[in-house]
């Protein structure tokens, strides 16, 4: 009861009539020149503690919002706001008054406003955060409705048509309701691309622009959210022809009589429904492009990034794009030219951040449809020039692909190790590692592709050969697929599809990890392709043996060889690339269900493991780190060339991505299996290689060992003389020595120049030395006299 009857507010008495009805006073607008200046006092608290001129169009005086800073009755600062303006009174006179401004009201800074008609206009919540803004943002104009968020809709909203309108409410739930209401005040006055400013969570309750600044922040930091996008509040609001309804998108035509001359309007459909959702830019502010959603005719929406150069020639291939993507379109000329124009046109409010390539950017790894990790608030996504040709897709739960996939490659260490690989893939970025790739060689038959498949199945399939690739590619398409793969795992099946020459360029280009520098249109150097990878193949010969296919090619170079990691897929039981078919009768059965079932689920244990590894990225790292450690000093010989060092480091790296799929529970094994089986690989590839010397050094004796065997009898000239027969091209000589040892002597020159050939022939000497296989003269010096 004591509410209802509660005594008005000063603000009201001063804007309720007499009972007769005849108002006591009359705003005067504008002021008259001859109007003394406002001196208004009021009858309690005297003269104002500050007051704000508010002006019309032609920057005449309209009146004054004044302010009173008093204290409640609990002592409490509080304040009183109120209009005052130049009066015309009951009894004649004129004279400063409480009373409200006639309706439409001006914006404050209203001159301000139409002075800068290209700033953006910031609506902030009252006079003194209006003035605060001026300094903070000198780049935009800045202006408040009268008596804030009391009555906005009494407000002539009119001057912001056609301008850009960013909302700056105070940080409380009558700020956030003010901002709502003037989004729609300001949309239907014609403003463009209105959004409102996003208030972090850790500001003060009731914070405004007038108000420090917290801890942490900084003048600049703060202007940085006048920028930020925001994804739930802000509306595209361009006045443009077009109108985006369920059914399609429409464009406003007119059309004359010609017997009247009269414009009539309508709207006319041009293509089936295509929203404009986002504004997408790189983090350099290039590429920028537009996210666009296509409804098909079964109703399923598909989303595509489209760079905006495309919209650059006749737009033919955007337009391919969009009808693969079940977009209608009218036929003729009007639906081209009106879908170029609406597509150029559009500035939805929202916006993303665009990537060229699939992997890490950042804290964030980017997928075709999805992105893990910190984004920094924004959404990501993958922006191309064409449709991406990938298999990154889903199928099934990750409970199926444990049960019918996963669980079977225990026990055995090629496929556990293949997909521990998969897993290492995506570590290769967080933790600077290398690219490279690891190659199965074997006879045919054997589970090779099984294995590639078996890990491709990690991170998806769904087309005719699953995940895996083919090594038959040329040099660019090699490039665009090894781009499509960076930070994830490319299966690359048979390698005897490609000649040796070809085999040896893909291998090293894949393992380096840039492509090819090319030339622009204008002659001007263009970026090469670049990518990060980890990479499985298969073949039935090594990457050296198919070196040796092209008789250009001596010897696999010790770079290759270290970023190649050549190991036998055989795993040496009898049962091919297997140790264990578990339940099944033969390994072939047991190939054919496990490639049947990585065909029926895939892609989901990678997303889980993204998801889980992007949310600590400092923390796996560590964790990464050592478990290289741990591998090396465990499996890696002591003694070891640095060239059997990285190997082995590489192989740590694949049993880290294992444990750490298994500790999260992605793996369904016992810890310890994937270094088990990155263990047994790496000792099947050291026991191929022939020791832990440099490649230089085992390849170089095998040359010499390789010259004698084949050059015995025909070019060492015997010591003592009694085969007459002629040496021709003679290398040296050889003699049996007492123990009936045959030894050969060579020249220095023929050492030099054929026997070591494209070998250090000082290196290859004192090798020999050491192993005992070339006799010194005094003092250890390889050359006798």
């Amino acid at each position: 009861m004591s509410e209802m009857f509660a005594p008005l507010s000063e603000q009201e008495v001063s804007a309720t009539p007499p009972p007769d009805g005849k108002p006591k006073k009359q705003a005067i607008v504008p002021v008259p020149d001859d109007a003394p200046l406002m001196q208004f006092r009021h009858p309690k608290h005297g003269a104002p503690s500050v007051s704000w001129a508010y002006h019309d169009a032609q920057s005449l005086l309209v009146g004054h919002i004044c302010r009173w800073d008093i204290r409640d009755a609990n002592g409490n600062p509080d304040k009183i706001i109120l209009p005052v303006t130049y009066c015309e009174l009951d009894n004649g006179q004129r004279a400063w008054r409480s009373a409200g401004f006639p309706d439409p009201r001006p914006l404050y800074r209203l001159p301000n406003i139409l002075a800068k008609s290209g700033a953006r206009v910031l609506v902030v919540e009252g006079e003194k955060a209006c003035d605060a803004a001026v300094t903070l943002f000198p780049d935009a104009v800045a202006t408040t409705p009268a008596h804030g968020a009391k009555s906005p809709a009494k407000t002539d909203w009119g001057p912001v048509q056609g301008r850009s309108v960013v909302i700056w409410p105070d940080h409380d739930t009558v700020g956030r309701e003010y901002a709502r209401t003037v989004l729609e005040l300001v949309k239907d006055a014609g403003a463009v691309d209105v959004r409102i400013v996003e208030i972090p969570s850790e500001f003060p309750e009731k914070w405004d622009l007038a108000d420090a600044l917290p801890d942490g922040w900084t003048e600049d930091r703060l202007r940085g959210l006048l920028d930020a996008p925001n994804n739930d509040n802000g509306v595209s609001t361009a006045r443009t022809p077009f109108r985006l309804k369920p059914d399609g998108v429409y464009r406003l035509v007119e059309k004359e009589d010609k017997t009247t001359h009269e414009i009539s309007k309508e709207w006319k459909r041009f293509c089936s429904s295509l929203e404009v959702a986002a504004e997408t830019r790189d983090v350099d502010g290039e590429n920028w492009g537009r996210l666009l959603v296509v409804k098909d005719r079964d109703g399923v929406e598909h989303e595509w990034a489209l760079p905006m150069e495309l919209l650059a020639g006749s737009g033919e291939e955007y337009r391919r794009h969009l009808l693969s993507m079940g977009l209608v379109m009218a036929p003729g000329k009007f639906a081209r030219d009106s879908l170029h124009e609406y597509l150029s046109t559009a500035r939805p409010n929202c916006r993303a951040r665009c990537v060229t390539r699939v992997g890490w950017h950042n804290q964030a790894f980017v997928l075709p449809d999805e992105a893990f990790g910190n984004t920094q608030g924004e959404r990501v996504l993958l922006q191309s020039i064409r449709t991406l040709d990938h298999a990154f897709k889903v199928r099934g739960s990750p409970d199926d692909w444990q049960q019918n996939v996963a669980q079977y490659a225990e026990g055995n260490s090629r496929l556990a190790f293949s997909l521990a690989a998969a897993f290492a893939a995506a570590l290769l970025g967080p933790c600077g590692a290398e690219s490279g790739g690891f190659h199965f060689r074997g006879a045919s038959s054997i589970g090779k592709s099984t294995a590639m498949i078996v890990a491709g199945s990690v991170w998806g399939g769904g087309t005719v050969k699953g995940y895996t690739r083919t090594w038959r590619a040329t040099d660019n398409g090699l490039e665009a697929v090894a781009q499509a793969h960076c930070d994830a795992l490319l299966c690359l099946d048979e390698m005897s599809q490609v000649d040796g020459k070809a085999a040896a360029a893909a291998a090293y280009m894949l393992a380096n990890g840039a492509g090819k520098s090319r030339a622009g249109r204008g002659g001007e150097g263009r970026k090469p392709a670049e990518w990060r990878v980890l990479f499985l193949s298969n073949g039935e010969i090594s990457l050296s043996d198919k070196l040796a296919e092209d008789r250009r090619v001596r010897k696999i170079a010790a770079g290759q060889e270290v970023r190649v990691i050549d190991m036998p897929a055989a795993a040496g039981v009898g049962l091919g690339a297997f140790e264990n078919i578990h339940r099944f009768d033969s390994p072939d059965a047991f190939a054919r269900h496990i490639k049947r079932a990585a065909s029926e689920y895939y892609g989901t244990s990678i997303r889980a493991f993204l998801k889980l590894i992007s949310s600590d990225l400092d923390a796996v790292r560590k964790s990464v780190v050592g478990f290289k450690v741990d591998f090396i000093d465990a499996h890696c010989p002591a003694g070891a060339d640095g060239q059997v060092t990285r190997v082995a480091d590489r192989f740590g790296l694949v049993a880290a991505g294992g444990e750490l799929a298994t500790v999260m529970g992605i793996l369904p094994w016992e810890r310890g299996e994937a270094t088990r089986a990155a263990a047994i690989c790496f000792k099947a590839w050291l026991d191929g290689r022939g020791g832990i010397q440099p490649t230089e050094i085992m390849a170089g004796i095998a040359q010499v060992r390789k010259f004698i065997e084949q050059h015995c009898e025909s070019r060492f000239t015997p010591w003592n003389g009694d085969d007459k027969r002629p040496t021709i091209n003679r290398v040296g000589f050889r003699r049996t020595n007492e123990d009936g040892e045959i030894e050969y002597y060579v020249l220095p020159e023929a050492w030099r120049t054929e026997i070591r050939a494209g070998f250090d022939p000082g290196m290859i000497a004192r090798a020999l030395v050491e192993q005992e296989l070339l006799i010194p003269e005094k003092g250890a010096k390889p050359q006798s006299r």
